[in-house]
């Protein structure tokens, strides 16, 4: 389920490169700012850290429980940074209960990949094994 949520915020981040680099001339004609550079950059960054996470998901080994969590925390703070400082757009500001509940939902899934599971399961079954004692 992790891999499918990462590989889907992925996609759109490569998107959002491909999308860049086809568009190059229209944005820079365009006078956008903070410019057709930084949408070429913030694309190619968070699809690496997504399709990071994505992959390093797949691998059955706690080890990489770690680096994943901290994958998916690195690319909220990316996402956080340019929504907060760049995207000052009426129709950004509207996605924003979209862009909380995101955010909500992927610092709850890197919690629990740290914490090695959800805490109140973790909590239920130390409880079961106290009462077979």
């Amino acid at each position: 389920m992790v891999a499918v949520g990462a590989f889907l915020v992925s996609l759109s981040a490569w998107m959002r490169f491909f999308l860049s680099l086809v568009n190059w001339d229209y944005y820079r004609s365009l006078q956008i700012q903070p410019g057709a550079a930084y949408l070429l950059v913030y694309g190619l960054v968070s699809a690496l850290v997504y399709t990071s996470a994505g992959i390093l998901v797949l691998i059955p080994d706690d080890k990489w429980k770690k680096p994943v969590s901290i994958l998916l925390m690195a690319g909220l703070v990316i996402y956080w940074i340019d929504r907060i400082c760049f995207a000052r757009s009426i129709e950004a500001q509207t996605a924003l209960p979209f862009s909380l509940f995101l955010s909500a939902g992927l610092t709850l899934l890197a919690l629990c990949l740290l914490n090695r599971g959800i805490p109140g399961r973790r909590l239920k079954n130390w409880n079961e094994i106290n009462d077979r004692k």
